[in-house]
């Protein structure tokens, strides 16, 4: 997170508190300034033929917002093409014989700057952002055209140059004019501010370190300048402060600053904390801010002029793995329990609002998450803020990654390709190096091996990343086996068992032969299954009914039937340093018609446009979040049901749960604690059967299980929850169950409901945390029933009534019909 003294750049609250102590504690104006350019630009695409077709947009922008998987659109609704982004921009006379800066948060894919009509740089690779200096190019106390050109059309030379994510273009993120004197902190540094803060001892008694600056240096030098630098904490007390002298720096080779600048410097601050607070995850995701302000000299320090300061914030913590392959925070075992994230939605694609990106990191951490896999690369700034702030810990993709479809290459072996992937890991452990949320450093993911052999690359990108940060390691996403199994510190594999092959029970022999044959890989999994809030599989006799995946029916019971499988069997299997549930909200997919069509990915655990919450997330939530009481009637959508007898499921993180039918109780169910669990289990199958490249059957057991085209999947029809192969003991994992449950022709109303312990905690959490995000129609769980009430003061996951809450009680109910054609016998 990167902080002006003079002038904010965060518009939400979160950090208000610390930032606010941070102003108080320095009384120093600093002479850097800082301008938002998001509003007015004038842009038009290569395709427009003449003026009268461009537009005014505001940023962040893409010229794909409005076919990003709204109904009715398809693949062919991407463009992708060239867009011209105009804008004219006052630079005021008093900003002469200082240094100046474009920013750019991130542009989709190619981006070409000109100032004036002159071309002032170049950037490739759609994630990272850049900055451009722009001094010699502007014309001072007039107005200045800047034109941005973002090109988002497919090439070989500049990775990804596939994957199923779909490339919107666009300046996505926002643009900023930076004014600097000719003496300041660095804003060319990858991308990155000038300032990475290095730990070399941590631990609760001390932590030792140093500030890394990259500074801009003029060829003369004001005497006695020095840098000072301050780690202020969350109460406003300067934890450690420091100063040293700025060198002179190498002369010569002009970066392009008014005023004979020069290389510039890099200097190394150290620092020592007594008693340092670590930043502990979600447990406690405490933070410090660090204060760099550099100053002319006089005859004391306290005389010279600030010439420039800039705040950051970082925390301390220290992330590995162990021994025995446990992924560890400051140095103790962590479970990861995370989820795949990609950055998109509809009509704004990857151009985001922070609002929508607050909400998703909000319903990441009320599922109970603690990590979170960024597919496709980097995000935006205010991700990670939040992520800091939330204490999830995230894996970033980087650039290399696999093919989606038969006729795309993974990886090119040219110089040009190469050098483009450097540079965007390069920029992404620049740009996020003092975010202690950033745990690893993606290498690869989901390569299918089309195009020339990866090994040695993905080799030289890992050791890349280990020389430029070793605090950190290097994980990658694999779906087949093989030796570039074994280059990154961690791998994760993405697991078909129950979606693309077989039944989800084959993850038992799959992590059986992984801790037999691989003992020594440092192994996690990810795994996902279609489903739609608009389909549903009423279970019969033979359970949940497995659909096609390439049809367009993917049922919401199915997938919440998957998921429940590997939480059971998986989630905390030994030997796993972790999870990441795939998708955490439904995404833009390149080519993918199948589900409901429009070209979107149904695997997520919530829908494209966040609004529906699925069975699968409160699931989760059931498993990973017990400080947030909730109750949740699982298939609650599925309103007409054709059997007069059911089965109805409960997900809930309470220890207890009563069931009525029309007001009439049918009875409690109570959790059950691990050691009382029932330890008989029904054995697994053997292992799934795929189909190999030439479409014919084959029964494997090895590390990859995804078979080529043609494949024949085994298991039409799947098994009941209560059957041989997927026994859900009464509430494990948060599963609660009454079976028999008559109903009676017409309405009838379904309540579930669990008393809170501590009535009055109980309120307080519910509805602190629930009130302000009330959406009406998933809060009675049953989309949107008028004919529920009572539960219009709680958000999506409560599914109770404020009234129910503040007596102790967390409720849900679900209106569900008999079909009409359905005929039962008075009873």
């Amino acid at each position: 997170m990167r902080q002006a003294i003079k002038k904010s750049r965060l518009p939400y609250l979160l950090l208000v508190a610390l930032v606010g102590c941070v102003f108080g504690a320095s009384a120093e104006a600093s002479a850097r300034e800082v301008q938002n350019l998001d509003r007015g630009w004038t842009f038009f695409t290569d395709g427009d033929t003449d003026a009268a077709h461009s537009r005014t947009i505001d940023l962040p922008h893409t010229w794909n917002g409005n076919d990003s998987g709204t109904t009715g659109t398809t693949g062919s609704g991407i463009r992708a093409t060239t867009g011209n982004y105009l804008k004219d921009v006052f630079v005021p006379r008093r900003w002469q014989g200082r240094r100046v800066f474009l920013r750019i948060g991130g542009a989709a894919t190619v981006a070409d700057v000109f100032v004036n009509s002159r071309h002032s740089g170049r950037h490739a690779g759609g994630g990272t952002a850049f900055a451009v200096e722009i001094t010699d190019l502007v014309r001072f106390g007039a107005s200045n055209n800047l034109r941005v050109v973002v090109d988002s059309s497919p090439r070989l030379d500049v990775p990804p140059t596939a994957g199923e994510e779909r490339i919107y273009g666009g300046l996505y993120r926002g643009v900023e004019i930076v004014v600097c004197e000719p003496l300041a902190i660095s804003p060319l540094m990858h991308g990155a501010d000038g300032i990475m803060v290095t730990t070399d001892r941590l631990n609760a008694e001390r932590v030792e370190g140093s500030v890394h600056l990259e500074l801009l240096t003029p060829a003369a030098m004001p005497s006695g300048a020095r840098a000072r630098i301050r780690f202020i904490d969350a109460e406003g007390v300067v934890a450690a402060q420091n100063s040293v002298a700025i060198p002179r720096g190498n002369s010569g080779n002009s970066s392009g600053g008014g005023g004979g600048a020069n290389h510039g410097v890099t200097l190394s601050v150290p620092f020592s904390i007594a008693n340092p607070r670590l930043w502990c995850g979600t447990a406690d995701p405490y933070m410090y801010a660090v204060e760099v302000t550099l100053r002319s000299g006089g005859a004391n320090e306290a005389n010279g002029a600030a010439l420039d300061s800039l705040v950051v914030t970082t925390g301390f913590r220290t992330v590995g793995v162990d021994r025995d392959g446990n992924f560890t925070l400051n140095g103790e075992p962590l479970k990861i329990r995370g989820v795949v994230l990609h950055r998109d939605r509809p009509v704004t694609g990857t151009a985001m609002a922070s609002f929508q990106i607050e909400e998703d990191v909000e319903l990441i951490r009320r599922m109970g998450a603690n990590a979170v896999r960024v597919a496709g690369g980097r995000h935006g700034d205010l991700f990670y803020d939040l992520c800091d702030r939330a204490g999830l810990l995230v894996w970033t993709d980087g650039p290399l990654t696999g093919s989606a479809h038969p006729a795309d290459i993974d990886f090119v072996d040219t110089e040009a390709f190469r050098a483009s992937g450097r540079l965007q890991l390069t920029e992404t452990i620049h740009q996020l190096h003092n975010h202690p949320s950033a745990a690893m450093w993606g290498i690869f993911s989901n390569l299918s091996l089309r195009g020339d052999d990866p090994a040695r690359y993905i080799g030289e990108l890992h050791a890349l990343a280990r020389s430029l940060d070793p605090s950190r390691p290097t994980v990658a996403s694999s779906v087949r086996d093989g030796d570039t199994n074994r280059i990154t510190d961690l791998i994760s594999f993405d697991l078909p068992m129950g979606w693309e092959s077989g039944l989800p029970d084959g993850v038992t022999p799959w992590l059986a032969q992984l801790r037999s044959g691989w003992p020594d890989l440092r192994a996690a999994i990810s795994y996902s299954a279609g489903g739609s809030v608009f389909r549903h599989s009423e279970p019969g006799p033979a359970g949940v009914e497995k659909p096609a995946i390439y049809g367009g029916f993917h049922p919401e019971e199915w997938q919440a039937f998957v998921h429940g499988e590997y939480l059971r069997l998986a989630a905390e299997a030994p030997g796993l340093w972790g999870v990441f549930v795939g998708n955490m909200f439904d995404f833009g997919a390149a080519n993918y018609p199948w589900g409901d069509g429009g070209d979107v990915n149904d695997h997520g655990l919530a829908t494209f446009d966040r609004h529906y919450l699925k069975d699968a997330y409160y699931l989760y939530k059931a498993a990973w979040n017990g400080s947030e009481p909730f109750v949740r009637i699982a298939a609650s959508r599925s309103r007409v049901r054709t059997s007069p007898v059911q089965t109805i499921e409960v997900f809930s993180n309470l220890p207890s749960v009563e069931l009525f039918l029309d007001g009439r109780s049918l009875g409690v169910r109570n959790s059950l604690k691990a050691d009382n669990v029932d330890a008989e289990r029904a054995q697994a199958v053997g292992g799934g059967e795929t189909g190999s490249d030439s479409g014919r059957k084959e029964r494997t057991n090895g590390i990859s299980q995804r078979g080529g085209e043609g494949a024949s999947e085994y298991g039409e029809r799947g098994v009941s929850k209560d059957g041989a192969t997927g026994v859900y003991r009464e509430g494990e994992r948060g599963v609660f169950r009454w079976e028999g449950v008559e109903f009676r022709p017409g309405v009838n109303v379904i309540e579930v409901r669990a008393r809170i312990a501590d009535a009055e905690a109980g309120r307080n959490t519910v509805l602190a945390r629930n009130t302000s995000e009330a959406r009406n129609a998933e809060a009675s769980g049953s989309a949107g029933s008028a004919k529920v009430a009572g539960n219009t003061d709680n958000a999506r996951d409560t599914g109770g009534a404020a009234p129910g809450v503040r007596a102790g009680f967390v409720t849900d109910k679900a209106v569900l019909m008999l079909d009409n054609s359905v005929t039962t016998t008075a009873r």
